[in-house]
């Protein structure tokens, strides 16, 4: 999905790394792709992925609580949302597709409140 982020910091230490603010939240990303200089405190045209290295799981909860919890200090998330199967995507106050084929055993938990592990938030800085 596309979004406009505001670039809060770029890590020194990890070329890749990037602390986002997006909707209000703040995540750390990993850079696949960016084309042109950027600067801290831009604000950035990205699209962004959910990067899942091995399987994909989908547990369901209790909580109606939407949000995404970064894990430690890695670029690994828990991202809590709605889960919408008709659209491939989960709510979780920013919205993140997932490919359809990672949700063909999942019909049964559509628009309920669920939890999925990411290993990390990829983005592509296109404008």
């Amino acid at each position: 999905m596309q979004y406009t982020v505001k670039l809060i910091e770029l890590s020194t230490l990890i070329e890749e790394k990037a602390e986002l603010e997006i909707n209000g939240q703040r995540v750390v990303a990993f850079i696949n792709s960016c084309p042109f200089e950027i600067n801290q405190r831009g604000q950035y045209l990205v699209e962004m992925e959910l990067t899942i290295f091995d399987d994909l799981v989908i547990s369901k909860i209790d909580s109606d609580e939407k949000g995404i919890e970064q894990i430690g200090d890695s670029f690994s998330y828990f991202i809590r949302g709605t889960l919408n199967i008709d659209t491939g995507n989960i709510d979780a106050g920013i919205l993140f597709d997932v490919d359809s084929e990672f949700l063909f055993d999942y019909g049964y938990l559509h628009n309920q409140n669920v939890q999925i592990r990411v290993d990390r938030l990829s983005v592509d800085f296109i404008g």
